[in-house]
């Protein structure tokens, strides 16, 4: 091994020396104090701590003597540095190295010198303690002894300084690090926080639009459903609450359009909702269904009577002419009601069987009209035809009905469809479809979202939206979601097994009414036990209504599947019903962009709204998904805002097993 030449030695003991930040300080009496002890125990008159710099030797401590600095090239210690142990002049006049010395020549006459060098753990001699005498003299063993323990002292000192010294400026440092990061994050949260109140405003104003009706303002029919839904689950949980629906239909409106104009059949339509409202009480909901069709949600009434009086309160109040742009003009309305003792589950169910028993109301009215005709010898159509603008009330009256189960009309549909789908479900007509969702940057598949499909034999393939409700109304849904389940673990444990299935997970979207079945979480226990597959493949998708709903039974379900480690993927995010605290209390993994805003970004807009949702998601270590991405340019764009996986008929279409089973064969499986 090469030794290393003597300026490249001298090169590093400065810099080591300047590593220590000694040099020029001010005096310590931690040094003062050792040199003082050396001296005396010694018995020198005078005592140094000094520092060989280059150019010159400075005392960081001094006993006996009054000067801070003197050349290096007179410096006895600058011999001292350069030998190992203690370097002793008895008789500085008779040592040739040192007779010829200024110091030892005049004052201060310097006769005796001994000096222990400074010691740096790795071995270089940053300067000395020594004692100076006026005169010859010798040393014991214990005094030169307790010389070099003096010194390693100084050198402890030195080294607790240059740590305190390290650790102040790496302090220092840090909080520099910690108050730029901190600007940083300030930063962040700042335009998180702007980002979420934008959303937020955009949230609360999107779900008010999107459950309102633009025209009256009155809630629409998603809104209905909701209350509804609600409704009807206290209803289940406390058997004596009763509430009643209506389905309230105009009599003739068109004809009102037709021949009075758009502006005035609005403006009717605004005056009968507020005639509505009146007669309600403040806990009852009334709702814009479409056209001129309005729905009533009677919640907690006492009896039925209470519902009929309300009923025939609204027909009085609409034989009243309603004056619109100085005119009179008249409308009369058929309603249909049914009661909670139905014992309905869903929503729809219930709206369905007022809408039936409303027709059978517009049925009696129409015959009325027509015994009337008969009596009076006049056309029939004569008295159905609406008398618009008149100075007496229509001479059509209004009728309302009851729902009975034994009315006919359109439940003779709904009877083929329910016997339909429990013939299907023993026939195993149902099949599972999978949209690959892809990293859009690498082109790879990274999950599948499942839909799930009906083969009906006359009517073709039918999507779940199609046949969903009535599902649940007839009661195989349970079941049916049981066997979606487990079809999907068993066709993930296969395909798991494939080049580039092994990381694969997959999307599942089941009933709501499913949701509230506690009996879900065992089978998804069952099916994971019997695929010998981990909960973590799986991702349970689900709609924003179920954060807005807070149902506790759902909630519980939905918390015990997380515990399970199945995630948690809220669908369509953003379309309005969002509540962003219910996110981190289900802890969601993963959110789903709504399709319309990817649909937005061909025309330059929602880009801010998409960035934010990925902010989101980002800051709360969330998944974002964008779904229905249709050309190269959405794609593109939600790369640029940070959003890498999509999915949608752009990147593939949804496919049967088989196709996948093919696709994931091929090595790379998911280029384009």
């Amino acid at each position: 091994m090469r030794v290393a030449s003597w300026p490249a030695k001298e090169t590093l003991r400065l810099a080591k020396l300047q590593d220590y930040n000694i040099l020029d300080t001010s005096a310590e009496p931690a040094y003062d104090d050792i040199a003082a002890l050396a001296a005396h125990v010694c018995g020198t008159p005078a005592a140094f701590v000094s520092l060989i710099d280059a150019n010159r030797q400075w005392f960081k401590a001094k006993v006996g003597a009054d000067v801070n600095e003197t050349p290096r090239s007179v410096a006895f210690c600058a011999h001292t540095i350069q030998q190992m142990g203690v370097m002793i002049v008895e008789d500085a006049q008779q040592d040739p190295r040192f007779c010829q010395n200024p110091l030892v020549t005049g004052p201060p006459y310097i006769r005796f010198y001994a000096g222990a060098p400074l010691a740096t753990p790795d071995g270089h001699h940053l300067g000395s303690l020594c004692v100076v005498d006026y005169q010859p003299r010798q040393l014991t063993v214990h005094q030169l002894s307790t010389l070099q323990v003096l010194s390693r002292q100084i050198m402890a000192q030195m080294e607790l300084a240059r740590h305190a010294h390290q650790l102040k400026l790496s302090n220092e440092r840090l909080e520099q690090r910690v108050k730029a990061r901190t600007s940083v994050l300030t930063s962040a949260l700042h335009l998180l926080l702007k980002n979420q109140t934008k959303l937020l405003k955009r949230e609360a104003a999107l779900r008010h639009s999107s459950l309102h009706d633009p025209l009256t303002g009155l809630p629409n029919r998603s809104y209905f459903l909701e209350r509804l839904y609600q409704a009807i689950q206290l209803a289940h949980r406390q058997p004596d609450h009763l509430y009643a629906v209506w389905f309230i239909d105009l009599d003739n409106f068109k004809p009102v359009n037709d021949v009075l104009g758009h502006g005035v059949g609005d403006q009717l339509l605004k005056q009968v909702a507020a005639q509505i409202k009146k007669i309600l009480r403040r806990r009852d909901l009334v709702a814009r269904l479409g056209g001129d069709e309005f729905a009533v949600l009677l919640d907690d009434i006492p009896n039925e009577a209470h519902a009929i009086t309300a009923v025939k309160r609204l027909q009085e109040q609409l034989q009243q002419p309603f004056l619109i742009e100085g005119q009179k003009v008249f409308i009369s309305a058929s309603i249909g009601i049914t009661f909670s003792h139905s014992g309905y589950y869903q929503p729809e169910a219930a709206l369905r069987d007022a809408d039936t028993a409303m027709y059978q109301a517009k049925k009696r009215t129409k015959q009325r009209l027509s015994r009337r005709a008969f009596q009076n010898q006049q056309p029939a159509d004569a008295l159905s035809s609406p008398i618009i603008i008149q100075d007496e009330g229509p001479l059509g009256g209004q009728s309302y009905a009851l729902f009975n189960p034994t009315m006919p009309g359109r439940a003779k549909d709904r009877v083929t469809l329910e016997n339909d789908l429990r013939q299907a479900l023993l026939s195993h007509q149902f099949h599972l479809y999978y949209q690959p969702i892809f990293d859009m940057g690498t082109r790879q598949i990274s999950g599948l979202a499942v839909r799930l499909c009906w083969h009906h034999p006359t009517q073709g393939c039918l999507e779940a939206e199609e046949f969903m409700a009535a599902a649940e109304e007839i009661g195989i849904v349970r079941p049916l979601c049981e066997q979606v389940i487990h079809t999907a673990c068993q066709q993930l444990k296969q395909w798991r097994q494939l080049p580039a299935g092994s990381n694969l997970r997959v999307h599942l979207s089941l009933s709501v009414l499913e949701m509230t079945s506690p009996q879900m979480v065992s089978h998804w226990q069952d099916s994971l036990r019997a695929a010998q597959l981990s909960a973590s493949a799986f991702q349970l998708e689900f709609n924003e209504s179920v954060l807005v709903n807070s149902d506790p039974i759902t909630t519980a379900v939905l918390q015990q599947l997380k515990a399970l480690s199945v995630g948690l993927c809220v669908n369509d995010f953003a379309r309005g019903n969002s509540s962003l605290s219910r996110l981190h209390q289900l802890a969601v993994d993963t959110l789903k962009i709504d399709r319309e805003f990817v649909k937005e970004l061909d025309l330059g807009q929602s880009s801010s709204m998409v960035k934010t949702i990925v902010c989101l998601g980002r800051s709360a270590n969330m998944t974002v998904i964008a779904e229905g991405v249709e050309t190269e340019t959405q794609m593109q764009t939600l790369i640029a805002l940070g959003c890498r996986l999509g999915q949608g008929p752009w990147l593939s279409e949804a496919l049967p097993a088989i196709a996948i089973d093919h696709l994931l064969s091929v090595p790379d499986a998911g280029d384009s």
